[in-house]
């Protein structure tokens, strides 16, 4: 079943709880008649995509793209349509394994920093014995733009031929690049993961479940990496946060007067 498509701050989103996101990423692996893309869209992507056109035409072209970012999930609310539950990329990482193991849809990790991506396959191998990941590849980031690097790249992940690629090399670079690669791969399905194989491994803490719940997982995240992420948090989310709920709500207020 196609999900409903719910228009927040610009970008479009599929309502679907992380259950359903699994299930509908299996699904299209297993089509494997064209490629295809998933995007885990944040508070910091929709900030992104009001500025940078290359990265919100990628988002557009997704065939899936859920809600990683609590405050996406409180737009939707506040504009009065909203989305089932916020599908995280660190859980979907989890319910993608448990997916493989049951499944045997192939999985392939793409990025992260050094070591995070073996590391995460360890401890998604730990976790689901079954799982089926067939490979990982951790681009030297010095020579990530040359060409030689690129057809590297590209030959590793064709090489291997999974049926699920993860990609974590951060936003918007990883969606731009997918978008880019899409039809160069061969992969029925790729999936921009950001800092998810450091989190899976262990390299970065995980929020408490009950700041997660409450939206208040980057607070969290903040805590361990102010310097790195202050100009993404403070700069530019928050203030982006404010416009884009205060337009929602003018938005809402001027559909109930008409």
């Amino acid at each position: 079943m196609i999900p409903n498509r719910i228009d927040i701050d610009g970008l479009l989103f599929d309502d679907v709880t992380i259950d359903e996101a699994t299930a509908r990423i299996v699904e299209l692996a297993r089509l494997r008649d064209r490629p295809r893309f998933v995007c885990t869209g944040n508070l910091d992507h929709l900030a992104i995509a009001a500025e940078d056109r290359e990265f919100k035409l990628a988002y557009e072209a997704a065939d899936l793209v859920v809600a990683d970012g609590a405050p996406v999930v409180w737009l939707s609310k506040l504009g009065g349509t909203p989305l089932k539950e916020r599908v995280a990329g660190s859980d979907l990482f989890w319910t993608l394994g448990r997916a493989s193991a049951d499944t045997g849809v192939t999985l392939f990790f793409l990025g992260g920093v050094e070591g995070a991506a073996d590391a995460a396959k360890a401890a998604l191998e730990k976790r689901y014995p079954g799982v089926k990941i067939i490979g990982t590849y951790c681009p030297p980031f010095k020579t990530f733009g040359t060409q030689e690097e690129q057809d590297r790249i590209r030959d590793e992940v064709k090489k291997a031929s999974p049926d699920v690629l993860l990609v974590a090399f951060g936003a918007p670079k990883q969606e731009k690049w997918i978008a880019a690669n899409l039809e160069r791969l061969g992969v029925p399905i790729s999936i921009g993961v950001g800092g998810s194989f450091e989190m899976a491994s262990g390299m970065l803490k995980r929020a408490p479940v009950w700041m997660q719940r409450t939206g208040l997982e980057w607070a969290y995240r903040f805590g361990q990496q102010p310097r790195r992420l202050f100009d993404r948090y403070i700069v530019r989310d928050v203030p982006h946060l404010a416009k884009a709920a205060t337009k929602t709500a003018l938005s809402r207020l001027a559909k109930r007067r008409s």
